[in-house]
């Protein structure tokens, strides 16, 4: 029985919800920015970011993040949360860093631009 618990234990902890919303997100960015999926939950950020550089970009998604936070610290007080947009602003968060990790400056220009609909600036140079 101990060990039944254990491993049930196991399951459902911190890690496991971590490592779930790190599956989460590798299969976003295995979609690629073209995939409907992945337009639907970025598309409105990626165009608040349509001109910004990798670090800037990352400088705004954190401010976005921390006032999420904080409504929804708010709205949860009240009883009316919704965790959504905080989720997508998580994930969006850990694409940034790790896009800033790989050195995906030039990159990340490409993938916004695709995101966002617009016509990519590197084909025209």
């Amino acid at each position: 029985m101990a060990v039944a618990l254990a491993k049930i234990g196991a399951a459902f902890d911190e890690a496991a919800t971590i490592n779930a919303f790190k599956i989460r997100v590798e299969r976003l960015i295995g979609l690629g920015p073209q995939h409907p999926a992945v337009r639907a939950r970025f598309g409105a950020r990626s165009a608040m970011l349509f001109g910004r550089g990798l670090d800037a970009a990352i400088a705004a998604v954190e401010r976005w993040w921390r006032d999420e936070r904080k409504a929804f610290a708010i709205a949860s007080a009240l009883g009316c949360a919704s965790r959504i947009s905080l989720e997508v602003l998580c994930e969006l968060r850990l694409v940034l860093r790790l896009m800033r990790l790989k050195r995906m400056h030039r990159e990340f220009d490409d993938i916004l631009a695709s995101l966002c609909g617009a016509p990519i600036a590197a084909a025209a140079e």
